[in-house]
């Protein structure tokens, strides 16, 4: 039992919702967020209502509602238990009218999701619906805690790019329990999606390097377990494969993120080989030009002694001295409203 939990909940008797409604809304949202968690007692009803300073009913029958959306388990002698949250429940209890919300979650709020961002606010705004808009900052624990939330607070769609959800199942049959869900650079998420041509990119790229000469190409990239990063993997073999050149996997190089100093992280394990490359073939722009930074650091010149190729065409790539080589993507068609 956690006893301050009444002083999380707050209930408005002259709000014109009901003190029930009120009282399930914010315990839901107590539970989505993980401040309640599985295993957690929450207190008698009793207790609660005397703490809040309601009638014992109103707690009993909010607590009735939770354990029919799946939320908790009461027992005789046991209590009123949280049980595991399901956003799928919580989601087909639905509500009585639209929302207007839509949930975006975002790994960051980096350059590269600027146009992508103004589309969707533009296309959100021409139908009057509110983004509500969450970065994860690549950590995937942040973007099902924001999925669950958003669930509680009963948004009418969602709009997901570049996550990782690996506790959340997602397929065809499952779907149908959650609002509209369209994705973006997830490959291996079903339904609605929108699906950048990574492996394409990454090839060209490659194939930039190698038609000017350079013959031993390192990769830095995130982890090769990421839906979205394995295909910018496989562009790079490609590339390699297309001129009979053998992959060598020492000079393919797997750091934390997408951010610049992973890309100096990597340029650092890359000069520490006993034949470095000549030229680096960078997943992301921001991760070439922390890589970039760092070569010059070591007293390298880019690209007489070391070339290298970003993706994604952010605005510091034409800011750097010199310019950056990258592969273009359209990120604000990504944020358009589909039209037919």
């Amino acid at each position: 039992m956690k006893p301050s939990l009444a002083n999380h909940l707050q209930l408005d008797p002259d709000s014109g919702n009901p003190l029930i409604s009120q009282l399930v809304e914010q315990l839901t949202w107590l539970i989505a967020s993980g401040e309640l968690q599985e295993g957690d007692k929450l207190p008698p009803m009793r207790q609660l209502a005397l703490d809040l300073g309601v009638h014992m009913h109103t707690v009993r029958q909010a607590y009735q509602r939770l354990e029919a959306d799946g939320l908790v388990s009461i027992r005789t002698r046991r209590g009123t238990v949280v049980l595991p949250y399901d956003p799928a429940a919580v989601a087909k209890r639905g509500a009585d009218s639209p929302s207007y919300l839509i949930g975006v979650i975002l790994p960051t709020p980096a350059s590269f999701y600027t146009p992508f961002i103004k589309a969707i606010q533009q296309g959100a705004r021409d139908l009057r619906y509110l983004p509500l808009f969450c970065y994860t900052f690549e950590n995937s624990y942040l973007a099902e805690t924001y999925f669950n939330q958003l669930i509680a607070r009963q948004v009418d769609g969602f709009i997901m790019a570049s996550l990782s959800l690996p506790n959340l199942v997602f397929s065809p049959e499952t779907l149908v329990n959650y609002p509209p869900i369209v994705t973006a650079d997830m490959p291996d998420m079903p339904g609605y999606r929108v699906l950048l041509d990574t492996e394409g990119a990454a090839c060209q790229a490659g194939k930039h390097l190698l038609d000017h000469g350079y013959k031993r190409i390192g990769l830095v990239t995130p982890p090769l377990d990421w839906p979205n990063v394995r295909q910018f993997y496989d562009g790079y073999q490609r590339a390699l494969r297309e001129v009979g050149q053998d992959i060598d996997e020492d000079l393919v190089v797997q750091v934390e993120g997408f951010f610049e100093e992973n890309g100096a992280q990597g340029a650092d394990r890359l000069l520490a080989l006993d034949q470095p490359p000549d030229a680096v073939l960078f997943a992301s722009d921001s991760l070439a030009l922390g890589g970039m930074e760092r070569f010059t650091k070591r007293g390298l010149r880019v690209p007489e002694d070391i070339a290298l190729a970003g993706n994604n065409d952010i605005p510091a790539a034409s800011m750097v001295t010199p310019g950056l080589t990258t592969a273009a993507v359209p990120s604000a068609r990504m944020g358009e409203p589909w039209r037919s």
